[in-house]
């Protein structure tokens, strides 16, 4: 499992490296902007079974102890919430960094590569999940998914912290709430968030913004009596 994980973060770090004279670094992208994901790979990986400060094992432990009866499916809908926050933003014509059509193309190619990458990891390792219901456990999807979404509304609100932190807060409340329903061991939810970020810069970082809405297409409007969107030709 640590060598699969490790080719991947590696695998990050040459392509971020190897294109000094491409988008990443005409994007002001480079290796510091993986240290978080790496981090939290890293952390999850050290925290795997009892190894680790703390240790996932001593999680659930604490988790039993504590939470024992708590059961709520709330993190199956508030997962979505970064995206239906960043939707709003666009109907208040709030700006971003990406117009409308690169945006939906960025989001749908963030969440396509993690969770390619979260599905390939649990089809290999077979981790038995905390509740002992299926060996799906490592790493969290509902984690990476989320922290996707998060990373999104960074990447196209950089300049208002209030925006993005509420993301974050958002996915780390979905991470809480998987360890606290006993579906998910803390090394899954740690691995799912780093996956999350690190695919969503990565596709930052290579997209070629072709997407143009120039003057034709649909856009979301609102107002005082009306809300919808308007097609312009």
């Amino acid at each position: 499992m640590k060598n699969i994980l490790f080719v991947l973060l590696s695998l990050l770090v040459l392509k971020a490296n190897a294109q000094n004279d491409s988008s990443f670094y005409n994007k002001q992208y480079n290796f510091k902007s993986y240290i978080i994901p790496a981090v939290l790979l890293a952390y999850g990986l050290s925290s795997l079974n009892d190894n680790g400060l703390p240790s996932s094992m001593a999680v659930r432990k604490f988790r039993n102890e504590n939470f024992a009866a708590f059961n709520n499916s709330a993190d199956d809908y508030i997962a979505f919430a970064p995206a239906l926050y960043m939707l709003g933003l666009d109907l208040f014509h709030v700006k971003s960094s990406s117009n409308f059509a690169n945006q939906a193309a960025l989001t749908g190619k963030s969440v396509i590569l993690t969770l390619g990458v979260v599905n390939i990891l649990k089809y290999n390792t077979q981790v038995l999940r905390p509740d002992g219901s299926a060996n799906s456990s490592f790493p969290s999807g509902h984690t990476s998914f989320t922290f996707t979404l998060a990373e999104v509304l960074h990447q196209e609100f950089k300049d208002k912290p209030l925006v993005y932190i509420a993301g974050y807060t958002v996915a780390i409340t979905v991470g809480a709430m998987r360890m606290l329903n006993n579906r998910h061991w803390f090394s899954d939810v740690m691995v799912g968030a780093g996956i999350g970020m690190a695919a969503t810069k990565l596709i930052y970082a290579t997209h070629q913004y072709k997407w143009k809405m120039n003057n034709k297409g649909f856009f979301p409007i609102i107002g005082a009596n009306q809300a919808g969107f308007i097609y312009q030709f």
